[in-house]
């Protein structure tokens, strides 16, 4: 019978104990063992019992097919990991897991440098690990996580993923692995419900979708005030969306319209909009292209894009749909991480989000909302009772449907 108990180490770390493993895995339809984006942000903390779980597959069958593996095959016994996971034999020491926007990635990152430099010599710091926005990483499997070890000490994310989905939370924040974190919010945001009844999750900032609209290129029509609004036929084959039909963009606005109207809107929404559509084409369309006139976009898209001819943003009626930016850690790090979380729930990183359009919920801090605007998010009771994850799967699904039944 096969040593089940080495399956406990991290994927990064078997990988590199069993040179065989890799090949066995991309036999067995595991994408993910060869992709770089999982090796450097997930392998290091997700357990190899938990990938094969993940996929279905049999503990016992994986590893004797890979002493077999490794039985057969000439050469050295181990690999050297493609990115170090900092294993130890006495442990992997303090690791965060680090997922930013695009616009904070270059200013957090000098501002990290910088913290680091200014704290004593021996002052205690963590292994990063940083995903690219890609597939397969820690943000898309955190709701498949089993074991405490497999938490990062501090994580640092964004957007609708398993660190906030109700698997995660059942699991993890009901206990005492993560610390209760500060929620006091910017009053110009209260409203919107972000504090975490659970105090493990603390969100920093928010990234706000927002409507771009060219009234020029709108043949008359009115210019959309709201995301609802978009469900209008008439703005069929009008309306841009970044990113294929598959992943439709930013989940925010398909789990809005399910939640609020039913997965029928979803489909109606897919046949309308036109997919794969970069924000700055809204703006400054390319020689002879016909962009759509309407796009949906983060608002820091929509400030930062070098605009030609009316471009009107538009904050929405009813609120701009808020995409969370947060922090956790686990009580057992937070003294030792003490100088990172404060500087991630500080005036800094305040004012560096404030400065690239994602509004900070630190009390105090410039938030720069229009006039009369507001926000909405998906909701800490919709988190609390649904599962993330098959919603928005099911979402995504029904909109890529609808979107290639038209495009066909």
């Amino acid at each position: 019978m096969p040593d089940t108990a080495r399956l406990a180490l991290p994927v990064s770390r078997f990988l590199a104990d069993h040179a065989a493993a890799r090949a066995v895995l991309a036999e067995l339809g595991v994408a993910a063992a060869a992709d770089a984006e999982f090796l450097a942000s997930a392998a290091p903390f997700l357990s190899m019992e938990s990938l094969l779980a993940l996929h279905g597959l049999s503990a016992p069958l994986f590893l004797a097919a890979v002493d077999a593996a490794a039985g057969a095959a000439k050469g050295p016994a181990g690999m050297t990991p493609l990115f170090c996971d900092g294993w130890t034999p006495t442990g992997p020491g303090l690791r965060l897991f680090l997922s930013l926007p695009c616009p904070l990635k270059a200013p957090m990152g000098i501002a990290l440098d910088n913290l680091r430099q200014a704290l004593p010599p021996d002052a205690p710091w963590p292994r990063l690990f940083m995903d690219s926005c890609g597939k397969h990483t820690l943000n898309d499997l955190a709701a498949g996580l089993t074991r405490p070890e497999e938490v990062p000490d501090m994580v640092v994310s964004a957007g609708l993923n398993g660190f906030l989905s109700k698997s995660f939370r059942d699991r993890f924040a009901g206990g005492d692995l993560l610390a209760e974190l500060p929620q006091a919010m910017h009053p110009a945001l209260a409203a919107a419900g972000l504090a975490d009844p659970r105090r493990v999750c603390r969100i920093y900032a928010i990234n706000p979708l927002v409507l771009v609209a060219v009234p020029s290129r709108l043949c008359g029509l009115p210019v959309p005030r709201s995301f609802d609004a978009l469900l209008d036929p008439a703005y069929a084959g009008k309306i841009g969306l970044c990113g294929p039909p598959e992943t439709a963009g930013d989940s925010t606005l398909l789990l809005d319209i399910r939640l609020r109207h039913g997965l029928a809107a979803v489909a109606d929404l897919g046949r309308a909009m036109v997919c794969d559509t970069h924000p700055a084409q809204i703006f400054r369309p390319a020689p002879g292209a016909k962009a759509p006139p309407i796009g949906v976009m983060p608002a820091f898209f929509a400030n930062a894009a070098p605009r030609q001819g009316d471009v009107e943003i538009i904050w929405p009626d009813g609120g701009a749909l808020a995409s969370p930016l947060f922090v956790m850690v686990k009580e057992t790090a937070r003294a030792a991480l003490d100088p990172l979380l404060d500087f991630f729930l500080g005036k800094e990183t305040a004012a560096i989000a404030a400065g690239a359009a994602l509004p900070p919920t630190l009390p105090g801090a410039d938030v720069s909302l229009p006039p009369g605007a507001s926000v909405r998010f998906i909701g800490w009771d919709v988190l609390e009772s649904r599962d993330l994850g098959p919603l928005i799967a099911e979402s995504g699904a029904t909109f890529a449907k609808a979107y290639f039944e038209t495009a066909r």
